[in-house]
């Protein structure tokens, strides 16, 4: 079907271009002429435009999401200037999902320093005490078998 110049399959392929209004001035009256006069077209100009639509939506949100952890993180690690401290406990008051992440971050970050310490202090018993007494058990049993095979081969 031929509207505005433009066969159905033509627009179909510039449809993703027309919707991210990533054409020329022309390109895009030539498109739109089309649209308006081919109901199928348009059908699927409307999809494409609400898959689209929510694709910019959820990665706006993870945008979002990214800054407030950095946020969170500089806050917590002491990394933010005495300004941007106060912007930042103001967004805290403001905006319950940062006091939440926050302190889901907490949580996770003295869990994380727990776990550190309990491995950092162990470990030096685990190699000392422990290791070490693996290595000897396994030495004697390693000459016990070096005996056996001496006596056999003597």
């Amino acid at each position: 079907m031929l509207k505005g110049n433009l066969t159905c399959n033509i627009v179909n392929k510039l449809l993703t271009f027309f919707v991210e209004d990533n054409m020329d001035k022309k390109c895009k009256d030539m498109i739109s002429t089309h649209l308006r006069n081919c109901p199928l077209c348009m059908e699927k100009y409307t999809v494409v435009k609400k898959l689209y639509n929510e694709a910019e939506r959820k990665r706006k949100l993870i945008k979002k999401q990214e800054t407030m952890q950095e946020e969170i993180s500089e806050y917590l690690d002491g990394e933010m200037s005495e300004k941007d401290i106060v912007h930042f406990e103001q967004k805290l008051s403001k905006e319950p999902q940062y006091e939440q992440t926050l302190i889901e971050t907490m949580k996770l970050k003295r869990i994380l320093n727990n776990s550190f310490y309990k491995v950092k202090y162990n470990l030096n018993m685990d190699i000392t005490s422990g290791a070490i007494e693996k290595l000897k058990n396994k030495s004697k049993v390693i000459t016990k078998i070096k005996n056996i095979f001496m006596h056999f081969f003597q």
